[in-house]
């Protein structure tokens, strides 16, 4: 028993129970990134986070993950950097068999890998699964999705839930992803440019970005990654040619300290997704070093962005052209205020704890 003084009453109160978290995470890059991996990054904050309030946290990632939270690992290396790896999904069907080994230890196993860790809910005697949807919701995804109502499905954004509703799949709860606001320090006076930041490929909008950019005769620094032989076909035939302009700077893929620096000196981040996008970390990151957004109306884009307030919201590509001339406009300590409110590490945590429990509660 705990004692609690109420207005000068001293109550007795049953402490809250520690839980015992399984955080599965995507074998693809390490935890946190190097550089691109936005699952990655929240999920090593969100570990560090539990971890600090007394749960028992045990990470599974890849070997060279460097969060500062116990991991068990099914592989050394993770397998985008693992250049000579000839079967990459054995090390998916090594990390199952390790968390069926290690089930017994849980409370609650919680999957960010996707479809790769459904076939757990086909054990006996599993804890219960709460599963992250972190991507958008396809037709194929949703028919597997669905042959698995063992599990507990949970999603980033009120869009993100009616994708599934309208697909006929069940969702637990809404958990936007937060940050730790503290690791990006507030820039009131940016420099002459503006900033793209993510995946290179089509939905992504990286030829918008600069399309709109030429339109508008801003500078325009990006910085992603490419991914694949569809992504590379892309680049190379679509997005090669027109980083050739003047104003355009490529800069490639950047580590963390690096992607704070520019988010910090850009007069806003471009987000021209052409895709349902579930929630976009990179938008919050932004805001949170002072620095608007300029998006398309497209999936969690207007939960984020409040049009006028933190950027703009756009249709075209020629109003993101002519929105670019308007964000000194923006109050960039108001793009700060918005991600402390909405969109904290804290805040994360703690609808996270009070979904862990009730999945729990649920299953018992």
């Amino acid at each position: 028993m705990v004692a609690v003084t109420v207005y000068g009453i001293m109550l007795r109160v049953m402490p809250t129970r520690a839980l015992r978290i399984a955080q599965v995470a995507p074998l693809w890059v390490p935890v946190p990134p190097r550089t691109y991996g936005g699952i990655e990054l929240m999920l090593s904050w969100l570990s560090r986070e539990l971890l600090k309030r007394s749960h028992k946290v045990t990470l599974f990632a890849s070997g060279d993950s460097t969060a500062e939270v116990p991991t068990e690992s099914p592989i050394t290396k993770a397998l985008w950097l693992h250049g000579s790896i000839r079967s990459p999904h054995a090390a998916v069907i090594k990390l199952l068999h390790m968390l069926k080994e290690r089930a017994p230890s849980f409370d609650v196993i919680h999957n960010h890998f996707n479809f790769f860790m459904f076939p757990l809910a086909l054990f006996e005697r599993m804890p219960p699964i709460l599963s992250t949807v972190h991507r958008p919701i396809d037709p194929l995804y949703a028919e597997v999705m669905k042959l698995f109502p063992q599990i507990r499905f949970c999603v980033l954004s009120e869009d993100a839930r009616r994708s599934a509703q309208e697909q006929g799949i069940d969702v637990r709860d809404v958990v936007p992803n937060g940050i730790d606001v503290s690791a990006y320090p507030y820039n009131g006076e940016p420099e002459n440019y503006f900033l793209y930041l993510g995946r290179c490929n089509k939905e992504k909008g990286v030829v918008t970005a600069l399309n709109a950019a030429r339109r508008a005769g801003k500078k325009l620094v990006i910085g992603g990654n490419v991914v694949g032989v569809e992504e590379w076909t892309y680049f190379m035939h679509e997005v090669q040619p027109l980083l050739n302009q003047p104003d355009v700077r490529f800069v490639g893929q950047v580590d963390f300290d690096r992607k704070v620096k520019l988010l910090r000196g850009a007069q806003a981040l471009l987000f021209p997704v052409e895709r349902r996008e579930p929630f976009g970390l990179v938008m919050i990151e932004a805001m949170a070093c002072g620095t608007p957004v300029v998006a398309f109306r497209q999936g969690s884009v207007p939960e984020i962005v409040t049009h006028g307030v933190n950027g703009f919201i756009v249709e075209t590509e020629e109003e993101m052209a002519d929105a670019m001339k308007r964000v000194s406009e923006i109050d960039r300590a108001a793009c700060r205020t918005s991600v402390e409110k909405k969109f904290s590490l804290a805040r994360m945590a703690s609808e996270y704890e009070k979904l862990y429990r009730s999945v729990i509660d649920s299953a018992g």
